[in-house]
């Protein structure tokens, strides 16, 4: 299954916008979670999609809350501010092949779905600082841990 981004690219995001360090295990203990949380949201997207009689995920099925957005609006403003790039839309569309079930994604959905998944990616790592502000190398519970909160909030 392709993977949304490469660890490098995620241990270079953690770097400059949480102020963690990842090494690979923890990386891809991170690429795990987000993954499975943007799969989550584009499975509800695709069944309200179908619901509707439509082929195409639009940006309105995602189930994006109040905080989510906020926490896209932080990182899209912060990236501007850094001149750090976009994620490549082609990845993460190739991974979400499964959850969308043969359903297009829309215009909109392919548009901001960058902005989406390194939010999500970055997410993670928040809810780690958050919890434990001083933390800079996160541990496999403190992941865990932030897998749990996000199980129950996304």
């Amino acid at each position: 299954m392709p993977r949304v981004v490469g660890l490098p690219r995620l241990q270079a995001l953690y770097r400059r916008f949480v102020g963690l360090d990842l090494d690979k295990s923890r990386a891809a203990q991170v690429l795990e979670i987000a993954e499975k949380k943007l799969g989550d949201l584009f499975e509800v997207a695709a069944e309200r999609a179908r619901a509707e009689g439509r082929g195409r995920v639009e940006w309105r099925d995602l189930p994006v809350t109040k905080g989510l957005a906020a926490t896209m609006e932080r990182y899209e403003s912060e990236r501007r501010r850094l001149g750090d790039p976009r994620l490549d839309v082609e990845p993460i569309l190739g991974f979400l092949e499964v959850p969308l079930g043969g359903l297009e994604a829309g215009d909109e959905v392919r548009e901001r779905l960058p902005v989406l998944a390194a939010t999500l990616l970055l997410l993670v790592g928040y809810v780690v600082k958050g919890v434990d502000p001083r933390a800079r190398k996160p541990s496999k519970e403190d992941l865990e841990r932030a897998r749990r909160i996000l199980d129950l909030t996304l």
